[in-house]
Formats: structure tokens, C-alpha cells, sequence
């Protein structure tokens, strides 16, 4: 038997295809797992070639009718179940195939195989006349010994050919092997526990330049809340290294590890051979990567908790994910079609596979996943918001169908192919018909007041209703469209002391926590919203958790503005100065306290969804300014020092520096408590992009800093 590995094979696939092959549908029991986990394909693979070889026996019996039986890739006709469970030949050369040919394998295994395989894999079909032993036992009274020829009807008990059953043996074997090295690469699990380095006591120096280096910065260049040409979002460093793992991983298990056979009998050249495991391999691939792909857009995700990462960031990767999740796919079909339209794979090959429902699904759903890139790009998700979820939704859904019904017509559930899916199919239901429906059967349906700040913002009040951080919202009133929400983010909420002692909120702290006693917020036009949640209500209030600063840490808000946006800070006061209830979260929308308290929040309209990424806010990071006149306050809100800058826009490096580096002016907050800063920042994206660069040059320095990028993107 020779041997061939090859350890990197993609290079290879345009000149492997040079041999005909033919693959037809098979039908067999429903089986649960993966190949290799759960499921076992042909294990001893001894017996299973001896069943292989008698597949091609003609019987005494077959005159009465036969059916089709498909073993991998080579079709064979073969006679009924019924007639091979009664052969008296056909169940005694089994018998003695299996005795010479597997001398390491177990009695027992022996007779479940025999019990359940050698008839037939069919979930209803009948059970061999009798037992392994007992076929055995008769045979051995006078072993065989003449080879069946190819061409006669078994009508005495003989020996199988070697050179055959090697081939069947090769053909069984490696191809198991290859789907359970396929189901382990796809079993490989996400780096999840890196995201837990956090909870480690290391140098607090030491972990702000690492974030400053390699986390926290922009890929390249500068931009990274701020769209570059409009088309996309540059990711961060930290970001960047995930998706790199994520197609450097990809790529390595997708070349490496196959082993091809010589002889083979379900492909006649180890070309062939490789072509096959390499599609069928980048398929089982493309199938976890959809699973992940659903599992990252999910907003009720539990690794948004596992990991503290924000849904910003898994929207990201789920991006790249699903890139790949295309791309295997397009490679299997492109791969398998390149396979039947060329010549020597037989007259009609490709026209005979095309027909086959099994091939037909195959294409909707790889077109479906390939359709899904071009309506997903950034500006066709900004202008029409609405057609890009539509389409999403639908086009997702069809893609998964499309590779269930793929899977189902051509092995039906024999080989687990379809657990990936179902496990897709089962972070979307969750996500959509269990979480949320909870959720909103939690809160139910609120009237909300709706007050006109400006041409620019909305207030939103919704009495009786908690919350803290991010809210969608459903209008059911407002159009005929009940099922669409919007990202809002809570502003403010609001409570009497004595309703907060008997009504405990119900919601979940935020996941974002301060790891700093020193609280530095900046915010630009209404991403105001998205700081108000880390500021104490008080001077000495504790309420809040992780994401308020700790004891002996000092706060400060920049807020800056345009000139008009006086009733946009006189609404912030209104929301803020009372002195009562708890104040939350980020961009757009407050959802208020139990028991008849009412939260206040602000709507930028025009702005899209999203304040916090939207270039309207203005102020901080805004070039242009208005010709008004520009004004400068300082005040305290609770325990918060905050200066409001209307019509001039802050120096943001200048300002980092002030406040952080010792050399500073001696009133910055890490000057004045000699600790730690954390840096929030919300506002427009060419703010945040200056706040995180200038973040990361002073990490890099030394300076112990964390930053927090308040924002919510789609």
C-alpha cells in the first residue's frame, strides 16, 4: 500500500481535476454529532470494506428486484436487503472476509456491524437470518477457497479479491479519517479567554502601554470611528489581531493534513482524491463559520458577557466571519463544479448532478451567503437602513435553509453535517423568538412623551420602565411595519428615593467597568448621552456599581458643542441637576425608574441610529463651527466638575495632556489624585478618533490610562 500526505494542498486544486468520479444521493439512519464525534462513519474499516465488496455481488436472489446503494463517491447497484439478510453465501463469505481480514477487532464490534450494517443503513430494514458467530461457526467447517470473479452470481460460500478489498479499505479509511480531522479543526475554539486578562492583578503600567500598543490604536492609520472613503470601518489593533487569527486559522486547517490512498476505489487517482477532501472539508468549514457568523450578530449573545467586549465589536467580526463563511463556500462549489464539467468526468456528468435537488440547494444557498456581501456595504446600510435588514434577514435565513436541504438530499442526516446548522438555526431562533419576545414581555408596551428640544433633538420620556446601557425600541403605533426597532441608548433614569428602596431595579448593571478611580469623559453635541451613565448623581453617592468611579478618584465632563445648542444643554440640566435617581447610558433614548419615575433621553433626528458614530453631534470634533459667539462654563453636576464648551472646539491633545501628565498644569485628575484615568469618550467619529489616538501616544508613555469608546455601530 503506498501512501501519500499532503500537507499543502489549496495550491494545487486548478490542475488536480483529471479523472472521472460520480457521486449520487444515499439515504440512511439519522445520526446525532460530528464525524469523529458522536458519529462513527466505517469503523472497523476492515468490516466495512468486506461489506463494500459484497455490495457489487450479484445473489441467487436479485432477480427478484434491486435498488441503488451510493458508498462515497462510487455508485453500485446492489441487491435488496431482504435477500442479503437470507443468503446463506452472501452472510458466510461476509463472515469469513471479517474473521481473515480484521484479526484486532473485537467479537462485539464485530457483531454490531453485523447487526446493523451489513443488510443496509436504512433506519427500517431487516436483520441478517442469524448472528456473526453463528455465520462464522458454519463457515469454518470447510473454509473457501476460490476467489469470486467480478462478473458471477455468489452461489457458494469464496474468498474476496485483496487487491479490491485494499481499495475498498483505503477508500473507507482515509476518507473517515479526513471528515474527523475536518470535525476537529471545526471544533477549534475562539480565544475567549484572552478577553479574561483582565481580571489578572498585573502592573497597571505595564497594562496601559500594552493596550496602548497593541489594542487600543487604530490598524493604520488614524480613522477608526470614522468611516474611511465612506466604505468601511478600520478596525483596532486589538481587533485586527482577533480577525487575523480568525483567517490565519481558517487558512491553516483548511491546507494542511490530508492524506490520499493508492490503491482507492472511490477515486481512481490520488488527484482526485485531494480534490474531493479539500471541498468537502472547506464546506464542513463554511457550515461553522455560519454558526459563528449568527452567533456574533446576536444581540443577546452571551459572550457580550463572557468577554466585556462591546456588540460593536462582535458586529465586526461577525463581518469578517461571515466573509470567510462566503468564500469556503463559493470555493466547494466552484470545486465540485469545475469537477463535473470537466470531460473526463463523463458525458452528462455535470447536466445529470445539476438536476439533483440536493445540487439545486447547494446553489441557493451559496448564492444566497455570496448575495449577502454586495447589500451589506456601509453606505446601502446608512441610507437605507431598513432594505439592508430586510434583505439581511431574508437572505441569511435562505442561505441556512439552502445548506440544510443541501445536506439532506444528498446524505440525508447520516453523517451530522447539519448539526452546524442546526446550531445556527438555534442562536437565530434564540436570539429572535425566545430573548427578545422575554424582554419584551418584561417591559411591555409604554407610552412614551415625546418633546421637541430643537430642529436637531427629540426628547423621548417613558414612564415606568428601567434600564440601563443600550434599548431597542419598537413604534407599533407609528407604522404598519410592527416588527422594526431602533438602537436607542438610555440617557438618564429617575426615581424617589423611597420607590428605589422598595422597587430594586430589575435590569443588569452595564458590562463596562471603570478599572480607574479617576473619570475623564468627553462629549461632543448629544453624545452627551452616552457619559451620563459613569458620573457619580452625587458628591458622595455610590450607586451604580463598576461603572461609576471609585472611592478618592476625581471626575471631570468636557462637553463641547455648537453655538445654537443651548436647549440641548439646558435638557441635560433638566435631566441631570434635580439631584434625584440614578443617571445611565449612551445616545439617544432615557427609559425611566419603576413605580411611575420617568427617565429623560434625546433623539438627534437625522442622525441615524447612532449618535454616538454620527457626524452631527458636533462640538468637540466638529470643523465647522457657527459664527455665533463662543462661550465657556463651569460647573458641578453632583460630584462631577464639568466645563461646557459652546461654539469652540476643545484641543484634544492638549487637553489629555493637562489633565494626565504629570508636567500638566496640576489640576488634571490624574495629576490631582495621583492615580489611574479612565477616558470615556462619545460624540462624533472624527472626535473619538482624536481621543484615541492622543489615548494611545500617552499610554505609550506611561501614562497609566484606560479608554472607552462609548458608541453603537450596524
Amino acid at each position: 500500500m503506498r501512501q501519500l500526505t499532503a500537507l499543502l494542498a489549496l495550491g494545487t486544486v486548478a490542475s488536480l481535476f483529471i479523472t472521472s468520479t460520480q457521486a449520487h444521493v444515499t439515504s440512511g439512519r439519522e445520526r446525532y454529532g460530528v464525524i469523529g464525534y458522536g458519529i462513527v462513519m466505517y469503523d472497523p474499516p476492515c468490516a466495512y470494506a468486506c461489506i463494500d465488496m459484497a455490495n457489487s455481488w450479484n445473489l441467487d436472489c436479485a432477480h427478484e428486484h434491486t435498488d441503488g446503494m451510493d458508498m462515497g463517491g462510487m455508485h453500485m447497484s446492489s441487491v435488496t436487503p431482504e435477500c442479503k439478510a437470507t443468503s446463506d453465501p452472501f452472510l458466510q463469505t461476509l463472515a469469513w472476509c471479517f474473521y481473515t481480514h480484521c484479526p484486532g477487532a473485537s467479537n462485539s464490534t464485530l457483531e454490531r456491524v453485523w447487526e446493523m450494517d451489513i443488510v443496509g443503513r436504512k433506519a427500517v430494514q431487516p436483520a441478517p437470518a442469524y448472528s456473526y458467530q453463528v455465520a462464522l461457526s458454519r463457515v469454518a467447517q470447510a473454509p473457501p477457497t476460490s476467489i469470486l470473479a467480478s462478473d458471477a452470481t455468489l452461489n457458494t460460500t469464496s474468498l474476496v479479491d485483496e487487491e479490491a478489498w485494499l481499495g475498498k479499505f483505503n477508500g473507507d479509511e482515509a476518507f473517515e479519517r479526513m471528515e474527523i480531522r475536518a470535525s476537529t479543526f471545526g471544533c477549534v475554539g475562539i480565544p475567549i479567554v484572552f478577553s479574561w486578562f483582565r481580571f489578572l492583578p498585573l502592573n497597571p503600567v505595564v497594562v496601559s502601554k500594552f493596550y496602548a500598543t497593541f489594542i487600543d490604536p487604530p490598524l493604520f492609520g488614524n480613522h477608526h470611528s470614522a468611516p474611511v472613503l465612506g466604505f468601511g470601518f478600520v478596525p483596532t489593533r486589538g481587533q485586527g489581531l482577533f480577525i487575523a487569527y480568525i483567517w490565519i486559522i481558517n487558512i491553516i486547517v483548511s491546507s494542511v493534513g490530508y492524506e490520499v490512498r493508492d490503491p482507492m476505489s472511490w477515486y481512481p487517482t490520488v488527484e482526485r482524491q485531494l480534490v474531493v477532501y479539500i471541498s468537502n472539508r472547506v464546506g464542513v468549514f463554511s457550515f461553522v463559520n455560519l454558526a459563528l457568523a449568527v452567533l456574533f450578530s446576536s444581540r443577546n449573545n452571551v459572550l457580550l458577557f463572557v468577554t466585556n467586549w462591546s456588540h460593536s465589536t462582535f458586529l465586526l467580526v461577525h463581518r469578517w466571519i461571515s466573509v470567510i463563511c462566503m468564500l469556503q463556500a463559493c470555493l466547494h462549489s466552484a470545486i465540485y463544479l469545475q469537477y463535473y464539467l470537466d470531460p473526463l468526468a463523463g458525458e452528462g456528468a455535470h447536466a445529470e448532478q445539476s438536476k439533483l435537488d440536493y445540487w439545486i440547494w447547494g446553489i441557493v444557498g451559496t448564492l444566497a451567503l455570496a448575495l449577502l456581501m454586495p447589500l451589506s456595504v456601509l453606505p446601502l446600510r446608512r441610507k437605507l437602513y431598513e432594505v439592508f435588514l430586510a434583505t439581511h434577514v431574508v437572505l441569511a435565513v435562505l442561505a441556512m435553509i439552502g445548506c440544510m436541504l443541501h445536506i439532506y438530499y444528498r446524505y440525508e442526516w447520516q453523517w451530522g453535517y447539519q448539526t452546524w446548522v442546526w446550531i445556527s438555526f438555534a442562536f437565530w431562533l434564540f436570539d429572535r423568538f425566545l430573548a427578545r419576545p422575554l424582554r419584551l414581555a418584561r417591559n411591555g408596551v409604554k407610552r412614551a412623551f415625546v418633546t421637541v428640544i430643537d430642529e436637531d433633538y427629540l426628547q423621548v420620556d417613558i414612564p415606568g420602565v428601567e434600564g440601563e446601557g443600550h434599548a431597542y425600541l419598537y413604534f407599533p403605533t407609528l407604522t404598519w411595519r410592527v416588527w422594526e426597532n431602533h438602537p436607542f441608548s438610555v440617557a438618564a433614569q429617575q426615581q424617589q428615593q423611597q420607590q428605589q428602596q422598595h422597587h430594586p431595579p430589575t435590569t443588569t448593571p452595564p458590562t463596562t467597568s471603570l478599572t480607574h478611580p479617576n473619570l475623564l469623559c468627553i462629549a461632543g453635541g448629544v453624545g452627551v448621552t452616552g457619559v451620563l451613565r459613569f458620573l457619580p448623581t452625587s458628591p458622595t453617592s455610590s450607586k451604580g456599581g463598576d461603572s461609576r468611579p471609585r472611592a478618592g478618584g476625581k471626575v471631570k465632563l468636557f462637553w463641547g458643542m455648537r453655538a445654537e445648542s443651548g436647549a440641548l444643554v439646558r435638557a441635560v440640566r433638566g435631566v441631570v441637576g434635580a439631584g434625584v435617581g440614578g443617571v445611565a447610558a449612551a445616545v439617544a433614548v432615557g427609559v425611566g425608574g419603576g413605580g411611575g419615575g420617568k427617565g429623560g433621553g434625546f433623539d438627534g433626528k437625522g442622525d441615524g441610529f447612532d449618535a454616538g458614530r454620527g457626524e452631527k453631534g458636533g462640538g468637540v470634533g466638529s470643523v465647522e463651527m457657527a459664527a455665533t459667539t463662543a462661550t465657556t462654563t463651569t460647573e458641578m453636576w453632583g460630584g462631577a466638575e464639568v466645563t461646557i464648551s459652546a461654539g469652540r472646539r476643545f484641543d484634544i491633545g492638549a487637553l489629555l495632556e493637562r489633565e494626565l501628565l504629570p508636567s500638566g498644569e496640576g489640576r488634571g485628575v490624574a495629576v490631582a489624585a495621583g492615580m489611574g484615568t479612565t477616558v470615556v469618550v462619545c460624540g462624533p467619529a472624527a472626535m473619538a478618533d482624536e481621543v484615541r489616538v492622543a489615548v494611545a501616544r500617552l499610554g505609550r508613555r506611561g501614562v497609566v490610562v484606560r479608554l472607552i469608546e462609548e458608541s453603537f455601530t450596524w
